[in-house]
């Protein structure tokens, strides 16, 4: 028996030696490498390491590099590698740490007397509680840890991988709502979240609803019920006989969703004299926007030039993007959107960008033709709010070339001056994975965002958010 506990023990003890080792990471790499392709490639780099910013910067590094030479654990390193990331106050520049193995494993008691005294006493927060996710299969007892520190501690989990007493989610209060950090989770860029009545949104990526000590209304639960089934939030209404509207929480993954739910309610909407277009809390993603721009058309719609900054690294990769409108044949279903004015400057510019000696060169937008303006809907209300950003952010700009379209909400959270990329920056560590902007947007050097967000046409800022589409509907039709 002795002789079993002992191999079990050094059995053990082996798995994790081996997992240290794997996992080891040398931070100092990883950070000379980050360091060296963000002053490379990274779009944003020129206009934000200055003459007023160069000894901040290169005090930043010189700390961060002394902090790293002696760092082998991966996240600790994460940690590190995000202070040099942050400085650059781009939500598109980021970097995510990837291993399953590797979380936080914050475990905390839950005692229900903790909200039976606070409720009794009339001291819970407002976000304090029992929630749930949409399918019931995680409930979260949110409490209150410190002073603007709230965990979500699982208190019932059809997971097996999460345990109860496990803290999931924890919050810190900050200017707008909450920033969010799920367990297991780790990225440069905050995610916001924010609590609308007992409904807590996770920026684009989850919601959940408050069961205890309120409960949900008939409006939330159905809100919550659009998360089921990998929905996303998507949802259509008729508000009235004028008036549809259509729910868009994100664009991330859900193209074909998004088309799908237009397609099957495209006869309504064509027969409303208004459309609400709801994006609240959509952080982006993709161009989901796509299935439902023809609405909002009464001309065409131009995509202003970007502008890649010239490098190396940069040029291979812009140049295989521009390969199959050069090389190959437009199908003739595409040639709509390329006619040959835009073909044509997509080959100037691959010809020209391996040898340009231009510090960022402009490359052509695509402009979405006019086929027709629709008669119906007439008016077209896009509602916004500070979760909103990304692809998000851009449809809202190229939608204010729209007649029809008036936007309401408060300013965006702004993250559209520089354009993310897919292809990560390859780090010593393949655990994680960096994705450097290298191209900016029409308006960053007049008009940057990054700070501001965008600013809709109609603010309603005075007004409780659960209240917009309400407002607006009558806005709309003029009650």
């Amino acid at each position: 028996m002795k002789q079993t506990i002992y191999l079990l023990i050094s059995l053990l003890l082996f798995s994790t030696d081996l997992f240290s080792q794997i996992n080891n990471c040398n931070c100092l790499e990883n950070l000379n490498q980050t360091v060296r392709k963000t002053e490379e490639n990274y779009a944003g780099f020129p206009a934000k390491v200055n003459k007023n910013t160069q000894s901040a910067y290169q005090a930043l590094v010189n700390s961060l590099e002394k902090k790293a030479s002696k760092e082998t654990n991966p996240k600790a390193c994460f940690y590190l590698l995000k202070e040099y990331i942050r400085f650059f106050k781009d939500k598109h520049f980021m970097l995510r740490y990837i291993n399953a193995d590797d979380y936080d494993r914050e475990m905390i008691t839950f005692s229900d007397k903790y909200f039976q005294e606070k409720h009794l006493k009339k001291e819970l927060s407002n976000v304090e509680g029992i929630w749930i996710n949409a399918d019931s299969s995680l409930k979260l007892a949110i409490q209150k840890t410190q002073p603007n520190i709230y965990k979500g501690i699982v208190i019932a989990s059809k997971d097996p991988n999460i345990p109860i007493g496990l803290v999931y989610l924890t919050l810190s209060t900050s200017k707008n709502g909450f920033i969010a950090k799920e367990y297991n989770y780790f990225i440069t860029t905050d995610i916001p979240a924010k609590q609308k009545g007992n409904l807590l949104q996770i920026w684009n990526q989850n919601m959940f609803g408050k069961i205890y000590p309120t409960v949900l209304t008939e409006a939330e639960k159905k809100e919550l019920n659009t998360w089921l089934n990998d929905n996303n939030g998507l949802d259509f209404q008729k508000l009235s006989s004028k008036t549809a509207y259509l729910k868009i929480p994100t664009f991330l993954n859900n193209d074909n969703k998004i088309q799908q739910l237009v397609t099957k309610n495209d006869s309504i909407i064509k027969a409303s004299d208004y459309l609400i277009v709801d994006l609240t809390g959509n952080g982006g993603g993709n161009t989901g926007w796509v299935s439902f721009l023809s609405y909002f058309m009464t001309n065409p719609i131009l995509q202003y030039d970007t502008y890649l900054r010239v490098t190396p690294e940069n040029v291979q990769l812009k140049l295989k993007d521009l390969e199959p409108y050069v090389l190959t044949p437009i199908p003739d279903e595409y040639k709509k959107y390329f006619p040959d004015e835009t073909i044509a400057a997509y080959k100037k510019a691959y010809q020209e960008l391996p040898t340009t000696k231009k510090t960022f060169y402009p490359i052509p937008g695509v402009t979405f033709p006019l086929d027709s303006i629709l008669q119906r809907p007439k008016k077209i209300a896009l509602i916004v709010d500070d979760l909103c950003g990304s692809s998000t952010e851009y449809f809202f700009h190229i939608s204010k070339q729209s007649k029809k379209t008036t936007t309401y909400g408060i300013p965006t959270i702004g993250m559209m001056d520089y354009e993310g990329m897919s292809i990560p920056t390859a780090l010593p560590y393949d655990k994680y994975f960096l994705t450097i902007p290298i191209v900016k947007s029409s308006w960053t050097d007049k008009k940057p965002i990054d700070l501001t967000g965008f600013q809709p046409d109609i603010l309603l800022n005075k007004i409780e958010q659960k209240k917009w589409v309400e407002f607006i509907r009558r806005d709309l039709e003029g009650q």
